[in-house]
């Protein structure tokens, strides 16, 4: 079942090239992807035993054994260096896309594209892309119910982010003024908000100092929020 989430990370996928989907659950991707002819082969990965028999079966009953193969283990470390040429790894927090890559770098810098999908912090994401030798060449958001989610999609290159506030909403989705950027900024207030309740009465230096900085990122977000109005 491909929701909108899902469509959008295969929408990103290279076509004719291996793929790799890391965190597979039910390995809906992979099965779709060959559906549609779009690559070659798969690996579909998960660190946990349940949901990788459930992509088993579907697998199993999709008839693509021999072109999808299905491996339990942890993050990159199922790969081998050039192994697949866009690397999946989706529905995982920020901080553990950035951990998984960070612990198999050469099976990371060996992908002609990665596309990624954190669930929160997608600015430690952006900050591991622009430090460890990639370039975000999109970014697209996607809505399920009340919920935008952002893709990331990065290849080997460099690149510069010279505004923070492109590391919290993404400069791809901001340059073009994407449909759904201003419910994405309205869930990123939200937090901010939430973070400047909870200080702005606090007497210590350390929040006083988060208190102006949450200000500061909220009067920014509105800023862009009300620029994509005006489009």
């Amino acid at each position: 079942m491909m929701t909108p989430r899902l469509q959008v990370i295969a929408d990103n996928v290279l076509k004719n090239e291996s793929m790799a989907d890391i965190g597979t659950d039910h390995g809906y991707l992979p099965v779709y992807l060959m559906e549609q002819g779009f690559i070659p082969r798969a690996v579909a990965a998960d660190i946990n035993e349940k949901p990788l028999r459930k992509a088993e079966q579907l697998v199993a009953r999709s008839g693509y054994e021999k072109q999808i193969e299905t491996r339990l283990g942890s993050g990159l470390s199922v790969l081998s260096p050039g192994e697949a040429g866009t690397i999946v790894m989706a529905g995982m927090g920020g901080y553990l896309i950035r951990d998984l890559l960070t612990e198999s770098p050469e099976v990371a810098a060996s992908a002609k594209r990665l596309v990624l999908q954190p669930m929160n912090n997608a600015f430690i994401v952006r900050h591991f892309l622009e430090d460890n030798g990639f370039l975000i060449i999109n970014e697209d958001l996607a809505k399920e119910e009340r919920r935008v989610y952002e893709i990331i999609v990065a290849e080997k290159g460099e690149m510069s982010i010279e505004n923070d506030l492109d590391y919290l909403i993404g400069y791809e989705a901001k340059r073009r003024k994407h449909p759904l950027l201003p419910e994405l900024i309205d869930r990123k207030l939200e937090l901010e908000n939430k973070i400047i309740e909870h200080t702005k009465n606090k007497q210590t230096e350390m929040a006083r100092e988060q208190y102006q900085k949450s200000t500061a990122i909220a009067a920014a977000l509105m800023e862009v929020k009300n620029g994509c109005k005006m489009q």
